[in-house]
């Protein structure tokens, strides 16, 4: 404290040059500019508390800096500095534009960018007497209202309805910021102020805190909106999280005379991908697998119809082709613009396996992709015809069966996974695809279903 009043004792000089003494009379016709600060401090406030309760609304800080300025601003004017005003116009003009631009949500207006160093100059020009008649002083303004102008102008052509409400609060902004700047106000001829009395009230500051307040609605009504949406898009997510649940079993079922293992790694919260292993009669395994377009809770919903389909379906028949065709026709007409591909497959314990496919990745056995008819992805044809192909297993050999999403992991250089290198890898445990794909660059949903057979093996050395 001592050094602030052994600072202010030394620089009376200085302080009195910047805020000359002002009379009784002069103070009170003043006093407007003091309530002004105080309203433009409030606003400050509450755009910034704001800001602190939703930190992804830039706008509210951005508001509330410059509320916080122009209410410095202005109390600099009630004290008595008149005399550098033009320096705090020229320094805060700038932030205007930017809010006007972001407000509006205006798209490419990185040009807007130009007011900072066009003020700057005007700013640094302001203090060479020399340079007077080309009335630099205070040349943020002019320079500044032809940008409002144009955002102004963008906003009314090209937003919506909550734009064009901005928009017009600039609109009524940049009629009242003409009357501060000397240049304009020759030409409109607009009063800088207002007696009312004893008081004098001037116009610029006014229409910042209508402005101010009038955004600070919309702003508020735009928080309101983007919350309620956040909160159906949580409760949609949410319930397409317990959808998923019937999509992967929990537990992979155990079948006698063979090792199954099987992964599942969306790219999300909430992928597209299903599979289903069933225990069959005489020993057999039913793996069906399928992978439905798009995301969230849309698909999350598909692939239930399909894996509830299966499930119903697997209880009359272990056909891989019938049960592809009973798929398709239960999803006739529910793509939704989107398409679902799906392979089943029929594992029996003599090594026989039976193979259908609907537009799905062709499973690999013992390292090579076999050899499928392949027919449409489910709900595109009624007529579509799913042939079944008949394979055999040898002893220990591996059947894997993978969706798109490894075969389309992508390096940061654009490079796929690629077929090449799933088949180098399908001999491999399902974990150690999923890593490999993995670490080569994940983007879409990764399942994997890895079938060895065991019973030969286990009756022979018996």
């Amino acid at each position: 404290m001592m050094l602030v009043l052994a600072w202010v004792t030394t620089n009376e000089p200085l302080i009195s040059g910047l805020f000359p003494p002002q009379s009784l009379a002069e103070q009170v016709r003043n006093a407007p500019m003091l309530i002004y600060s105080v309203l433009f401090f409030a606003l400050a406030a509450a755009y910034l508390a704001l800001w602190r309760t939703a930190t992804d609304f830039r706008v509210f800080r951005n508001m509330g800096f410059y509320q916080l300025l122009v209410g410095i601003q202005v109390l600099t004017i009630y004290l008595g500095g008149n005399s550098f005003q033009w320096a705090l116009i020229d320094l805060t003009s700038p932030f205007i534009v930017m809010i006007a631009g972001e407000a509006m949500r205006v798209p490419n207006r990185r040009w807007t960018l130009l007011a900072w160093p066009l003020c700057l100059f005007a700013f640094v020009a302001g203090w060479f007497p020399a340079l007077s008649v080309l009335r630099f002083r205070g040349g943020g303004i002019d320079i500044t209202e032809i940008f409002l102008c144009i955002l102004t102008f963008q906003g009314f052509r090209h937003g919506q309805k909550r734009d064009r409400q901005i928009a017009a609060a600039f609109v009524f902004l940049i009629i009242a910021r003409s009357t501060v700047s000397p240049f304009l106000r020759s030409i409109t001829h607009l009063p800088l102020n207002i007696d009312v009395g004893v008081w004098r009230w001037h116009l610029n500051p006014a229409a910042l805190i209508l402005v101010a307040l009038a955004t600070l609605a919309v702003y508020v009504r735009d928080l309101i909106e983007d919350r309620r949406e956040k909160r159906r898009l949580a409760a949609e997510l949410e319930a397409a999280r317990g959808v998923q649940q019937v999509l992967i079993p929990e537990e992979i079922p155990s079948v006698a005379g063979f090792a199954i293992q099987g992964i599942y790694r969306p790219a999300g919260e909430v992928g597209g991908d299903f599979f289903q292993i069933f225990p069959v009669k005489d020993g057999a395994v039913l793996i069906v697998m399928g992978d439905v377009s798009g995301k969230g809770l849309p698909a999350a919903m598909t692939v239930s119809l399909l894996a509830g389909t299966v499930r119903t379906l697997v209880h009359y028949t272990q056909s891989p082709g019938e049960i592809l065709a009973a798929m398709n026709h239960r999803m006739l007409h529910r793509n939704g613009g989107g398409f679902t591909t799906c392979v089943a497959v029929r594992a029996d314990r003599d090594g026989t396996l039976t193979v259908a496919n609907a537009g799905h990745l062709a499973p690999y056995l013992g390292g090579q992709e076999i050899p499928l008819e392949n027919g449409l992805p489910l709900g595109l044809s009624a007529d579509t015809v799913y042939v079944e192909s008949i394979f055999t297993m040898a002893d220990g050999q591996q059947l894997t069966i993978v969706t798109d999403g490894v075969v389309e992991a992508r390096d940061p250089s654009g490079a796929l996974f690629g077929f090449e290198r799933t088949a180098l890898h399908s001999t491999e445990s399902a974990e150690a695809i999923v890593e490999a794909a993995q670490r080569f660059g994940q983007e879409d949903d990764i399942s994997i279903i890895c079938l060895t057979l065991t019973s030969i093996m286990a009756s022979a050395s018996g």
